[in-house]
């Protein structure tokens, strides 16, 4: 049997008898959105700190997935989150987000937190609960540093080029 031949017989088989949790597409995680800043010269995280993982960056550049640097948490924990950030903004808006229910994205009520929307203040720490719903599994976490005229709490806006985003693995126990 051929290539060709094997994947006309695979889709007949999807089409007569569906796809189900086992199948290949079951198992596609979905990535949260790109932000591109393009310049994180000025506005940049110096270090993330939370639940046993610490980032010391110092501004290495505008868009950063540090897949090595795990946050590991237990539902209905608490963990204190040290962000150090450095700006010369006149406005700021520095935030982090948790994908609490593994669905993708940042957009529950309650997965983001304002750190500091002032500029000095940035060495600030916060305690973080998770929620005793979070869903286990690996998912994500990421922190912005927004520099610029507009600031905003969406994780995924893009207005201005100045500022950095740092993405971390998340794996809630």
């Amino acid at each position: 049997m051929n290539s060709i031949t094997r994947n006309i017989a695979f889709l007949a088989i999807l089409f007569l008898f569906g796809c189900t949790k086992d199948d290949f597409t079951w198992n596609v995680k979905k990535l949260p959105c790109l932000i591109t800043f393009y310049n994180s010269s000025e506005d940049f995280f110096t270090q993330v700190s939370m639940a046993g993982m610490t980032n010391n960056t110092l501004g290495t550049g505008p868009n950063n997935f540090y897949k090595d640097k795990i946050i590991k948490v237990k539902k209905g924990q608490a963990y204190d989150l040290l962000v150090n950030f450095q700006t010369t903004s006149p406005a700021v808006g520095v935030y982090a987000y948790f994908d609490w229910n593994g669905d993708g994205d940042f957009l529950d009520s309650d997965e983001s937190v304002l750190i500091s929307s002032n500029i000095n203040f940035t060495n600030v720490t916060k305690s973080i609960t998770v929620p005793s719903n979070a869903v286990k599994g690996e998912y994500y976490a990421r922190f912005i540093v927004r520099a610029g005229s507009t600031i905003s709490s969406d994780p995924c806006f893009e207005n201005d080029s100045y500022g950095e985003v740092e993405d971390y693995p998340l794996v809630i126990e």
